[in-house]
């Protein structure tokens, strides 16, 4: 028999959270306990502890694990005792490679307490088996844990340690997102610049020359979790040009909570990998918006139709809302000698989409929108812009012929309903033959079917028609801050006007006439 004092042991204790949920059984002080007392009765030497606590076991690339391999090659230790197979990590393979192979080839004798394995024996056959069931373990866990995750996401809650810049979690419900007063008002400040087309190259120029903190610094400063061990930022006011374009493009800030953005592909590696958009989970409102959808909504198409960097030196007022009423195509800015004109490309790339020609003066086209936009917010002083632009009569009949239509529907599918309960109790009372009725049935049913659609058709027209006032006022209270303006500006126009269509030219009446059609943001 070997004598007791030649080893020297290494005690190797490992908690992960899921574990800890298990209660002091698995504590680090309870094994802790059992194993000095083991070492007590068996008159073992113990040179060192090892210790990582909130460790998963399919982690080998554990602080104290490594440092316990590092020690077992410099010969300080020969005897790894722990409480059971799990501590030394619960994915079979590699748990394998540890007791059959790493120990082995260093003479180093294992013990697993609990598993009564003991590699000084030869009876140690059960120990593969129970590898494999710790795995199994670890894979169960892994799906209950993705399983839960994803029912949070489901409800909308935040599942992620980390919160977009501009908010903070609620104290009262860490899943949940409050406004973060201070940095929300510099992702406003980021949506306006966006808003008069200014490209995410200038407004981090700009927010970098008004020394406004980025997000890191921001929430180093304000002890963020993540960021409260950052001694330092290099670079405090430098903002990233992707931070900027992360912002303006995460629908977090109209109010959504968009979770599944990554995923753990297997539960071994922990690698994340992306999620297409259609796959990702997208709650709506689940939390006080920043940004209203309007203006996010704008901004995006501002980024879609970004134009490369101009060749001139004259302002395109009108860039990325201007179109040919015709093919739909965007009209470029051109110039011819002194003059500078707007024209549609697909007449030359495309002419059997585009089989006229359709252009416009720029000074003509600043002429007429600035003269319709004053008479629009002329009517919106005097409040005449409801019977101007005929918006009340037409809601009004409208809605009248929409729930006249909406009680018919409803009246035919009561009826319906009562067929079809009478109809099946015809078949259950053998009153009908069964060919009778499967035929009855099919066109009961395609009557349903249409009916149905009717009626969300019918419910989706009343409820745009009941938001029309509401448009109204967004626009009244967008157009104050314009309403005695001197001349045009990109921001004026991008935030009243959503597009203008330009028809081609037309002799009418032996004079010249060009239809000009101007769609406002809100109402149309």
């Amino acid at each position: 028999m070997e004598q007791q004092g030649f080893y020297k042991v290494g005690l190797y204790l490992r908690l992960s959270q899921d574990d800890g949920q298990a209660g002091d059984s698995s504590s680090i002080q309870t094994q802790r306990a059992m194993l000095e007392k083991y070492c007590r009765e068996q008159g073992f030497n113990i040179i060192d502890i090892y210790i990582d606590d909130g460790y998963s076991g399919l982690n080998f690339n554990r602080p104290d694990f490594q440092r316990l391999l590092n020690d077992i090659d410099d010969k300080k230790i020969n005897l790894v005792i722990m409480k059971d197979l799990s501590r030394l990590g619960r994915d079979y393979i590699m748990t394998g490679y540890y007791t059959e192979i790493f120990f082995p080839d260093r003479n180093v004798r294992y013990i697993a307490l609990n598993d009564n394995v003991d590699t000084i024996r030869q009876d140690n056959d059960i120990a593969p088996f129970k590898n494999i069931l710790n795995d199994m373990y670890a894979r169960d866990l892994s799906r209950k844990v993705k399983t839960a995750k994803r029912q949070q996401m489901y409800q909308g809650l935040l599942v992620t340690g980390q919160v977009r810049y501009g908010y903070k979690k609620d104290p009262t419900n860490k899943s949940r997102l409050v406004i973060d007063p201070e940095p929300a008002e510099v992702v406003r400040e980021i949506f306006r610049l966006a808003m008069t087309g200014m490209g995410v190259i200038k407004i981090a120029n700009e927010l970098g020359a008004r020394k406004i903190l980025n997000p890191a610094a921001y929430k180093t400063k304000n002890g963020f979790p993540w960021f409260r061990n950052i001694a330092e930022i290099k670079n405090e006011y430098k903002w990233s040009y992707n931070t900027i374009h992360g912002i303006i493009r995460d629908t977090v800030y109209v109010g959504d909570m968009e979770n599944h953005k990554y995923e753990v592909k297997n539960y071994k590696t922990k690698k994340l990998t992306i999620v297409s958009k259609d796959q990702r989970i997208v709650v709506q409102n689940t939390h006080e918006a920043i940004i209203d959808r309007a203006t996010f909504d704008r901004v995006q198409d501002l980024l879609t139709f970004r134009h490369r960097t101009r060749k001139h030196n004259y302002t395109n007022l009108f860039k990325s809302i201007l179109f040919c009423a015709e093919c739909g195509y965007r009209m470029s800015l051109n110039k011819n000698r002194e003059r500078f004109f707007y024209f549609c490309q697909n007449r030359v790339i495309r002419p059997e989409r585009c089989t006229r020609p359709h252009y416009i003066n720029y000074k003509e086209l600043y002429a007429i929108v600035s003269d319709r936009l004053k008479k629009v917010f002329s009517a919106l002083e005097s409040d005449k812009l409801l019977s101007e632009l005929n918006i009340e009569r037409q809601a009004e009949n409208k809605n009248d012929k929409a729930l006249a239509e909406k009680a018919k529907i409803e009246k035919r599918l009561t009826v319906l309903d009562r067929m079809l309960k009478m109809l099946y109790e015809d078949y259950a009372c053998e009153k009908l033959e069964i060919g009778n009725y499967q035929k009855l049935l099919a066109e009961y049913q395609a009557e349903q079917k249409t009916l149905n659609e009717q009626l969300k058709a019918v419910n989706a027209e009343l409820s745009k028609e009941s938001d029309q006032s509401e448009n109204l006022r967004k626009l009244k209270e967008t157009a104050e801050q314009f309403l005695n303006f001197e001349e045009l500006t990109t921001n004026m126009l991008h935030q009243l006007i959503d597009r203008i269509e330009i028809g081609h030219t037309e002799i009418i009446d032996g004079k010249k006439r060009k239809n000009i059609n101007i769609v406002y943001r809100f109402i149309g």
